[in-house]
């Protein structure tokens, strides 16, 4: 009998403790707090299927926040010695383990697998990284489905639509990140391994954000940043990533839009003004 998911199954009899529904040769306990007065022998309902705390397959008409082989992000309700319990959306909370459940906070949200154990218990995986699959073909510009799940020196990990890793480059965010908040990116780059570099702008918006920032220049008549700026000063005046600024100079300089001088204000660095 397979737990962890929504199926439509039919009524097979009645009982003190609640409604059997008939799961193939077998039957499943809808217990009575999920039988409405209207159901009747032959009818169909959908529900959900997991193990009680005695590990016997149970129904409920609870919609779950998510189905065996999902990868979704679920809230800590409890930490125990082994593991920790997350909240799944019906009565029963699912079990996570962890060899160092410790390093969790309640109210924390993970990033886990939703996968059934050798007893086939739904029971929620850390370590979604290596069942990723790398990505092929080459869709750059394409929107994805990111869901952030972890910090790397070099960025944010997401799993990209449910199957795929891609890498969000700390010079690429210029804004706060949620882990565990489902958002969207683009494909930037489709790496040789088949990883993804995302980025959180759209082809169209960085031809927008080169105009923008090309009356920002403009403006200012000599803008003083250059690629040796830090990334919080090129926010402050830009509102984009040290990235996005030096793609874009880069752009307008081959269009010889602009040109790169010598700062009147500080001889150790360079300034942008209009071509």
């Amino acid at each position: 009998m397979l737990t962890g998911k929504i199926q439509s199954l039919q009524v097979a009899r009645f009982t003190p403790f609640g409604a059997y529904l008939k799961v193939g040769e077998e039957e499943v306990l809808l217990p009575n707090k999920f039988v409405t007065e209207s159901l009747k022998i032959g009818d169909f309902l959908e529900v959900f299927l997991y193990t009680d705390s005695l590990d016997r397959p149970v129904a409920t008409t609870q919609k779950p926040l998510g189905e065996i082989g999902e990868i979704l992000a679920l809230n800590i309700v409890s930490i125990q010695d082994n593991g920790c319990f997350l909240d799944l959306g019906i009565d029963k909370d699912i079990f996570m383990p962890s060899k160092n459940p410790k390093r969790f906070q309640i109210g924390q949200s993970v990033v886990v697998v939703l996968t059934n154990d050798k007893q086939n218990r739904l029971i929620a995986k850390l370590g979604i990284k290596e069942r990723l699959l790398p990505f092929k073909g080459s869709l750059k510009y394409k929107k994805v489905t990111i869901l952030p799940f972890e910090t790397t020196p070099l960025g944010i990990g997401c799993v990209v639509n449910q199957k795929y890793y891609g890498l969000l480059y700390k010079n690429q965010i210029y804004s706060p990140l949620q882990i565990g908040k489902q958002s969207s990116a683009y494909i930037q780059k489709v790496r040789s391994d088949g990883k993804l570099d995302l980025s959180l702008k759209a082809f169209e918006d960085l031809n927008k954000e080169k105009e923008r920032l090309l009356q920002i220049i403009k403006d200012k008549q000599n803008l003083e940043l250059d690629f040796n700026s830090p990334p919080q000063e090129i926010y402050t005046i830009c509102q984009m990533s040290k990235k996005s600024f030096k793609t874009l100079i880069n752009a307008l300089l081959k269009e010889s839009k602009i040109i790169i001088v010598q700062s009147s204000q500080d001889p150790q660095r360079k300034s942008i003004c209009l071509s």
